[in-house]
């Protein structure tokens, strides 16, 4: 079933229990179906973003997923080749693409390009999209989540160590965690993918953590109890963790670029990750 409720949201998303004399709902945004390319202004800098709306969106209030692209990379290309449009689509959710300077993001302590070495503060660049979509896209701000690509995935794994009161989850793809220290606000749930062929972030570690070390710094921040059991057949996860939140790991048979071998195998990011979004928000 799609997210979209049955009524369009009131003036400033805020509702309304009054009597049918009311005045009738009207949209939080102008925004209609498709893509829009916007920007504003963030430290200096004007910073640009792709904002999908999906074909059955009227203006009430729903979730929203941040998608990040990798190094050199582009929102565009992210859109094209991560899936998370189609399921916007399917349920009804919105879905924004931002762009990195210089095709890069300020990862944390590993990664990545000029971004991370010029300090951009690229968490408050994703705060205040967030921020202008609650005013504007009439979005459900206990319902937002973050995923990436490589250098996007290091920014969903510091989203959730640094803005755990903004998202509700994130789903790092291809990255280890490099954000230091890691202190999330709160337990938050975190959805990772790693390839096994992943020559640029190895499964076993190197220069980045690895797969398990990952799942185990994430199972101990959250406080995860029991032992781990197999979804999708290519996933673990362990719960139940400290405020209802999971950690899951899937292990794809795939390079670094692993959206299609995931699919192939049953474990589809889209699908997998936003299963867990749909489970959690924020306190």
């Amino acid at each position: 079933m799609p997210w979209l409720p049955g009524i369009a949201c009131a003036v400033g998303c805020g509702g309304s229990d009054g009597p049918d004399t009311a005045e009738p709902p009207v949209r939080c945004t102008a925004l209609g179906a498709g893509d829009h390319n916007l920007t504003l202004d963030h430290d200096g800098q004007v910073r640009s973003y792709v904002v999908h709306v999906p074909p059955l969106y009227a203006g009430a209030q729903v979730p929203l997923v941040i998608d990040l692209h990798g190094l050199t990379s582009n929102a565009i290309q992210q859109e094209t080749i991560s899936g998370w449009r189609g399921i916007a689509d399917q349920q009804g959710f919105l879905a924004v693409y931002p762009n990195g300077l210089d095709a890069s993001w300020n990862g944390g302590s590993l990664c990545c390009g000029t971004s991370r070495a010029n300090g951009v503060d690229d968490e408050g660049f994703i705060r205040a999209i967030v921020g202008r979509m609650r005013d504007e896209g009439c979005l459900d701000p206990a319902r937002v989540y973050a995923t990436g690509l490589s250098n996007g995935g290091a920014m969903s794994h510091l989203l959730a160590c640094r803005a755990a009161d903004v998202f509700a989850a994130t789903a790092p793809v291809s990255m280890g965690n490099g954000t230091v220290p890691c202190q999330p606000s709160r337990p938050i749930a975190v959805v990772m993918f790693r390839g096994t062929r992943d020559v640029l972030v190895p499964y076993e570690g190197g220069i980045f953590p690895s797969a398990q070390v990952d799942f185990d710094q994430w199972s101990t921040l959250n406080g995860c109890a029991g032992e781990p059991t197999t979804i999708y057949g290519a996933c673990v996860t362990r719960a139940p963790c400290n405020a209802g939140v999971e950690v899951t790991l899937c292990t794809i048979d795939a390079g670094h670029v692993l959206y299609e071998g995931a699919a192939q195998q049953g474990a589809a990011v889209p699908d997998v990750a936003w299963e867990a979004f749909a489970r959690h928000s924020l306190p």
